[in-house]
């Protein structure tokens, strides 16, 4: 989608009027951030999902190529036009969002195969744009990936979604904590402390390993039956948005890859902390020199 970034001090109420301190575009989306943030770690990553047949959807498609990122299995739907995202950020950092996916756009399993034909897949990402679709999601995922992983966002509005989704074929889960308690509504746990959510998400859904984040609280990592909790990595906030998806990207590539978890959470904590110390969203995250130096320690050769 097209991320429409407004940075103001306040929201307006119906009938009133609020001059920006700044407003601008650029192509955005839970999903193009990550795969963008997948692509600079130097991992081979395919978008799957549709745009609509306009400029704006040319825009998000060439951003993606730019960026290295396979487009092959991201259709381009004629009459449906390309969403927006409307992103107000206050003074500090804390932001207000408002969006919406046109059914026509959709994501398929028949689009998570066709991504899947150019050969192995090591993991596909899952988010819940569309969360009534998701059972059906993350089955395809799991028929072509060794890894399912799921970012639960937005947080689903009704319950019922949560109890068709397959639970046992995911391998990584990564909620906020509104997220994690809207997936445990209806039951105890939802209304329980902060830090036992993990724990309460991971035993009862049965997936092995469960992250959930907490903003500048840091995060509870839960995984192989423990409960590990993380401190933020220190950073001075000028912008919340995308952080999440740099944070999600970073975690599951490490993970994949057999990183162990404590360090896997600290490099994905060091990527959101670099992505909200700038204004915006995609253009915020973390280069391909931040990420070769945080995650790798290798220098970075723009510096």
């Amino acid at each position: 989608m097209l991320d429409c970034l407004v940075s103001t001090p306040r929201l307006p109420g119906w009938g009133q009027d609020v001059r920006a301190e700044a407003m601008w575009t650029v192509p955005g989306g839970k999903a193009l951030n990550q795969a963008v943030t997948l692509g600079r770690l130097g991992v081979r990553v395919a978008a799957v999902g549709a745009v609509g047949a306009d400029v704006v959807g040319a825009a998000v498609r060439a951003a993606l190529v730019g960026e290295g990122v396979d487009v092959s299995a991201m259709a381009a739907v004629p009459d449906a036009p390309t969403p927006v995202c409307v992103v107000h950020v206050r003074d500090d950092g804390e932001k207000a969002v408002v969006w919406r996916v046109p059914e026509a756009l959709a994501v398929t399993p028949d689009q998570v195969h066709a991504a899947a034909a150019g050969g192995p897949v090591d993991a596909a990402l899952v988010t819940f744009e569309f969360a009534e679709r998701a059972a059906d999601l993350i089955t395809a995922a799991a028929k072509v990936a060794l890894w399912v992983v799921v970012n639960p966002a937005p947080a689903p509005v009704d319950p019922a979604v949560v109890e068709t989704v397959p639970w046992e074929l995911v391998d990584i889960l990564v909620p906020n904590e509104a997220e994690a308690r809207a997936l445990l509504a209806g039951r105890a746990a939802a209304h329980g402390p902060a830090g036992r959510l993990a724990e309460a998400v991971s035993e009862t859904f049965g997936v092995p390993t469960v992250c959930v984040t907490h903003g500048e609280r840091g995060c509870v990592l839960r995984t192989g039956g423990a409960t590990t909790t993380h401190p933020a990595a220190a950073a001075r906030v000028i912008d919340t948005t995308a952080a999440s998806d740099a944070f999600t990207a970073v975690l599951a590539a490490r993970l994949v890859v057999g990183r162990d978890p404590a360090t896997a959470v600290r490099q994905a904590q060091a990527a959101a902390a670099l992505t909200v110390s700038r204004a915006g969203a995609y253009e915020a995250l973390p280069t391909v020199g931040e990420l070769r130096e945080l995650v790798f320690g290798l220098p970075d050769p723009s510096v």
